[in-house]
């Protein structure tokens, strides 16, 4: 099996198109439920801060301030509080479609 090529991408090493993705990512602002929108919670600011101050996520790579890529496992829900990722909260499809990214 072929490895996937290695890029840099603010001193962090990550896979080929993963920058893309983190870029991508800060364009989703918001997620729509029951004809609301539900702003997203920025890495470093949910309530466990996951060490932002210190380190990117250590799951998607994003900096302090920026939005986790999605399916990251460390986004914060912004109704429940959860994981984003596996909780029972319910989003409308175009926020499900972003997730595809």
């Amino acid at each position: 099996m072929t490895q996937p090529k290695i890029v840099l991408y603010r001193g962090v090493p990550m896979i080929e198109g993963w920058p893309e993705k983190i870029m991508a990512a800060q364009q989703i602002v918001s997620l729509p439920q029951e004809g609301r929108t539900i702003p997203r919670i920025r890495y470093g600011d949910e309530h466990d801060g996951w060490g932002a101050n210190k380190n990117g996520c250590p799951d998607c790579r994003v900096l302090k301030g920026e939005f986790h890529v999605p399916s990251c496992n460390f986004e914060e829900c912004p109704v429940c509080g959860g994981e984003l990722l596996c909780c029972d909260c319910v989003f409308e499809d175009s926020a499900e479609d972003a997730w595809l990214l």
